[in-house]
């Protein structure tokens, strides 16, 4: 016996020692063969697999060591700075694993369930999130699931479909709704089969995330800050003034006009003497942005609890700047608050009870007007934003008394400028129109009731979760109203002669509460379970689930409703094959009577291959699993309204009559036909997916292949009805789209002496398809069918017209008078005219193939993650002011490359135009460009300060990191990508943080 308990001991040495832990540290070694089941209670007379019974045993994954236990013996093992974990699964054997993710990590949140992980089947992605946060800090959901998830394009499209449902804690939420230091678990439901428990709501894909929860004897207390810059990654290059002139002077001689500006105005404006008497105002220069703008964010989290009662807490402040730097906008913030409170209670034997509180402060300031869409249109050379009073001669006393009764007199320096057609401008707007606070405030309540029904039947549980989510939002601001001045300028020196006033200087001192905005979501589900092991091997589920919803908002006569009926049937064999089906059966508010409930079943089978005789030695296959799903999904998430079934009526026509002497303004018109036969849209889909891990490991792999089709999306069928019966066409289910695709999650991870490597990629690509279409086009190439949902039409460009003899030997374009310099078209149908019925297709907008690479190098106590993230096949057009210039549009860089005579065969802009162009600036290939991309979207060096440091104090870790987010574009069209055109800049970031546990 003696012998025995030195093994136990050198063994669980070796144990701690290939963990990374040292051996001097331990304090204490004991072992127990006692056997748990999955909700954590001894099981009596437990069989220990492949042991007869007579010994429990563990032994490490790579199969160096293991121990064993004789029944009814005891193992202890702690060490400092070391945690235990305990795998409780229902397999009759109660593994002790040190520090393992299986072990760690062995629970998975689903809809209305908690399974172990190796019973996860389908097309399911599971992310936890407490493994990689330290490496990979993000405040947000969204940026933790980055380049993370395979099959989710962006943050909560799965599969192309768009608009998956946020579920968190078992309810239908928001991202915005929680950090991402509260997440526990994130489950990303992509197969139909996975998301049917939650009806119509979930067609698109469910993002299941369930918030952290106390553990028993897990006292603990976390700290992490976190401060940075951001800095812009491309800004607006706008023409300054005298190029302006001179290239619009241009435009007017394109167009056979003269030119707006002499030689000698254009000089004054080149040489700068006078910036205020020929100003050149950039509003993206030093004079106005910040270099960078600030965000810091800082996070406490609490938690403990025994076997009886649990509790987290969690408290996070936020807050970030602006770019501007004058004014109101150097007041510019965003302020968050969220707190949290998880409590887990066992109320007795039988029934326990959970309860979640959330609630969420918001404060965001801004300076009234929209500065960054005004800076994009004010053409530089208009006015000059601030006039100094210096210039007004001494001798003046008129005009000093006229500059001194304004009540805007910026630095004691300068008057607001201004002309009477243009009355404010950007930066009179920072100075003195004062400020808008959007405030917010939401309080989210769920209570979740678990009652044991074993005594009644074994292996029943029944449960309710209900929600209270309430929230407010309101726009509180101070509005002034301030005057602005026009000087008139000496025509011998650079003085003010005369100054004109152009509206009043108010401030009304008021506090404007208005935009109220106010959402209360109510909700209830309850469900029986049953679990029943028959004969150790044979594992029963069922779950009968009954579930509602409201979501109403002020002013919306309208609440947002959902309720369904949900059935789950579920058996798998020695946890080797599985077999599931779940059902429901939806309602909707949007369909007739008659029509408002359908049945939606969906079916999957999973088999475990690797446990197969031909495989279950095998030295190079660890694991390897094999899901298929198909099913229907009745949904009404593409419903776009209510009443759509009846005959619509609307008020407040125009139309005359008596020869257009009389009129009549309160007529009323048919928008629709009623359709009493109008039904439910449904997604039918078919996928595959097989999970693997290979050579003990080191390779891991998920993938999916599915085949999604949307029918019976609502339509107007125009193609039925002749032209003067359009306002009583019915809505009828006869659209339809396809998608069909693959993902991809692979990972490698492999240690050498100290270095510890892992490299993931995830991808998606995801092909759509438009299968049914009521199509009124008189050329078959126009048709939507057979192309993607996605895809873009336009004209085919043929270059430039190059001279007249070249515009009358070509096809009439109809859009505009066109002009050598202007764009020509392709003649696609032969009719020698180009119109709308050239359009082809030319891209289409959403990339098919979307990926993420993460990779991980730890030595020591370092460790850096870079994660890359990328798309390709995507296109976008430059359709916007910045690129589609004519008229008198403020001139960006692109239109240095103009056509003209000299540059005919090299230019790559068409000719400029006074005028509005109709012809150049519409939907055209000429305009597209590749969205194909690869970001460097994170770097992060994390040093986690070894244990032994803070040996005897009240720390028990720490680490420290710095990091950078969205650092670069590597891609053709890169300034394009990044550049953001009347809106605020896109950024790049820079942080450090500091994470301590107590």
């Amino acid at each position: 016996m003696k012998y025995f308990k030195i093994c136990w001991i050198l063994c669980a040495l070796i144990s701690l020692i290939s963990t990374g832990i040292n051996a001097q540290e331990v304090t204490q070694i004991t072992i127990s063969s006692v056997v748990y089941d999955e909700k954590g209670n001894p099981v009596d007379g437990a069989v220990v697999s492949g042991n007869q019974g007579k010994t429990n045993a563990y032994t490490d994954k790579a199969g160096n060591f293991s121990i064993k236990v004789p029944l009814n013996s005891d193992l202890i093992i702690s060490a400092k700075g070391f945690r235990l974990s305990v795998i409780k699964a229902t397999a009759t054997l109660g593994n002790i694993s040190l520090n393992s993710e299986e072990a760690l990590y062995s629970e998975v949140y689903l809809p209305f369930n908690k399974i172990n992980k190796k019973d996860v089947a389908g097309a399911i992605s599971i992310l936890n999130p407490e493994s990689y946060i330290d490496q990979d800090f993000n405040l947000t959901v969204q940026g933790g699931m980055n380049g993370r998830v395979a099959g989710l394009l962006w943050s909560n499209n799965i599969w192309g479909l768009e608009n998956a449902i946020v579920i968190i804690d078992g309810i239908r939420r928001e991202f915005s709704d929680i950090t991402f230091n509260e997440v526990q678990q994130i489950s990303v439901l992509k197969g139909v089969n996975a998301v049917a428990l939650y009806g119509s709501q979930a067609a698109k894909g469910v993002i299941f995330i369930t918030t952290k929860k106390g553990e028993v004897d897990g006292r603990k207390i976390g700290i992490r800050v976190n401060t940075g810059v951001a800095t812009p990654s491309e800004l607006p290059n706008y023409l300054n003034s005298a190029d302006y002139m001179t290239l619009f002077n241009e435009a007017r001689r394109n167009d056979g006009l003269a030119n707006l500006y002499d030689a000698a105005t254009i000089q004054n404006y080149t040489t700068g003497r006078n910036i205020y008497r020929y100003p050149s105002a950039n509003f993206y220069s030093a004079q106005y942005l910040k270099k960078f703008q600030n965000a810091t964010d800082a996070n406490a989290e609490f938690s403990g609890g025994n076997k009886n009662a649990r509790f987290y807490s969690n408290i996070g402040f936020a807050n970030s700047s602006t770019l501007l730097n004058v004014g109101e906008g150097k007041n510019e913030n965003d302020n968050r608050l969220n707190v949290r409170g998880n409590v887990d209670l066992k109320l007795n034997e039988h029934i326990s009870s959970s309860v979640y509180v959330s609630a969420i402060f918001s404060e965001s300031r801004r300076a009234r007007g929209n500065f960054w869409a005004n800076a994009a249109t004010l053409l530089p050379n208009r006015l000059a934003p601030l006039i100094p009073i210096s210039l007004i001669p001494e001798s003046n006393k008129t005009l000093f008394a006229l500059a001194s009764s304004s009540r805007n007199i910026i630095d004691g320096k300068y008057l607001l400028g201004g002309a009477q057609q243009f009355q404010t401008n950007p930066i009179a707007d920072l100075y003195a129109a004062g400020y808008d606070m959007n405030i917010r405030r939401v309080l989210q309540v769920t209570n979740q009731i678990d009652a044991n029904l074993s005594t009644v039947v074994k292996g029943l549980s029944f449960h309710t979760l209900f929600n209270l989510d309430y929230g407010n939002s309101y726009l509180q601001s101070i509005s002034n109203t301030y005057a602005v001045f026009s000087p008139t300028w000496s025509s011998t020196s650079n003085e003010i002669t005369g100054l004109q006033k152009f509206g009043e200087d108010a401030r009304p001192g008021i506090q404007n509460i208005n935009n109220t905005t106010q959402r209360q979501n109510i909700g209830f589900s309850s469900w029986f379970s049953y679990d029943k092991v028959v004969a150790n091997d044979h594992n029963i589920s069922a779950k009968l689930l009954g579930f509602t919803s409201s979501v109403s908002v002020n002013d919306v006569y309208q609440p947002i409703t959902n309720s369904h009926l949900g059935l789950q049937l579920g058996y798998n064999y020695k946890h080797k094959y599985w077999v599931d089906f779940s059902s429901a059966y939806v309602n909707s508010t949007k369909l007739p009577k008659g029509n408002r409930a359908a049945f939606s079943p969906t079916f999957s089978l999973s088999w475990l291959a690797s446990a197969e005789n031909f495989l279950v030695n095998s030295k190079s296959v660890n694991h390897l699993k094999l899901s298929a799903s198909a099913g229907i999904l009745n949904t009404d998430l593409d419903i776009n309204g209510y009443y759509l079934y009846e005959d619509i009526y609307n008020r407040g026509a125009f139309f005359t009559w008596n020869d257009g002497v009389q009129a009549q303004t309160q007529a009323t018109t048919a928008a629709n036909g009623a359709n009493p036969n109008l039904g439910f849209p449904t997604r039918r889909e078919v996928n595959a997916s097989v999970e693997a891990g290979f050579f003990n490991n080191l390779i891991t792999m998920q993938s999916s292949f599915f085949i999604t089709q949307m029918d019976g999306l609502l339509t107007q069928r125009f193609s039925q009805y002749p032209n003067y019966f359009s306002s009583f066409i019915p809505y009828t289910n006869y659209n339809a789209n396809k998608r069909s695709g693959f993902d991809l999650m692979l990972n490698i991870n492999k240690k050498i002496g100290d270095v510890q490597f892992s490299l993931g990629t995830n991808l998606v690509y995801s092909k759509s398809t438009v299968t049914k279409r009521d199509e009124l086009f008189l050329d078959a190439y126009q048709n939507r069918a057979g192309k993607p949902l996605d895809a873009i039409f336009g004209l085919q460009n043929a270059g430039f017209f190059k001279d007249q003899a070249d515009i009358n030997n070509s096809p009439r374009q109809l859009f505009s008078e066109v002009r050598p310099g202007d764009i020509k078209y392709v003649d696609q149908n032969g009719d020698n005219v180009i119109d709308n019925r050239d359009e082809v297709m030319i891209g289409r907008y959403i990339a098919p193939f979307t990926y993420g690479i993460n990779f991980s190098v730890a030595y020591k106590n370092f460790n850096l993650f870079v994660l890359g993230t990328g798309n390709n096949g995507g296109y976008g057009l430059t359709n916007n002011n910045y690129y589609w210039v004519s008229g008198d549009l403020k001139y960006s860089e692109v239109v240095l490359n103009r056509w003209t005579e000299a540059t005919k065969n090299t230019a790559t802009y068409p000719r400029l135009s006074s005028q509005q162009n109709n012809n150049n600036f519409r939907s055209s290939d000429f305009w597209v460009y590749k969205t194909d991309r690869f970001n460097l979207s994170k770097v992060q060096l994390t040093y986690n300060i070894a244990s032994n440091v803070f040996r005897n104090s009240v720390f028990k870790g720490m680490l420290v990191y710095i990091s950078g987010s969205n650092l670069y574009t590597f891609a053709q069209n890169r300034k394009i990508l990044e550049l953001a055109v009347a809106s605020s800049p896109q950024l790049r970031s820079y942080n450090m943080g500091i994470r301590a546990q107590f």
